[in-house]
């Protein structure tokens, strides 16, 4: 619906089709497309949000490290 009137038309790949021309086959690839896209698009929010628990995460753990005064191993170089 866009603005209380029914979509009359789409348009897929620069080209402009009027709905009641798509078969019922056309009609469900086109749903199919469309339901992809929207699972995509809340995959895309889903990994934005791993990312900010992640780097959250990061930054308590480096909180506690520090807080509770644990040191990094020192690193011995060999020649």
């Amino acid at each position: 619906m866009e603005n209380g009137n029914e979509l009359k038309t789409i348009n897929f790949n620069g080209e402009e089709y009027d709905i009641a021309d798509l078969t019922p086959r056309a009609v469900e690839s086109l749903n199919v497309l469309f339901k992809g896209q929207q699972n995509l698009n809340n995959l895309a929010i889903d990994v934005k949000l791993a990312q900010a628990s992640i780097s959250s995460l990061s930054l308590d753990l480096e909180a506690i490290l520090k807080e509770d005064k644990i040191k990094p191993n020192v690193k011995i170089e060999q020649e």
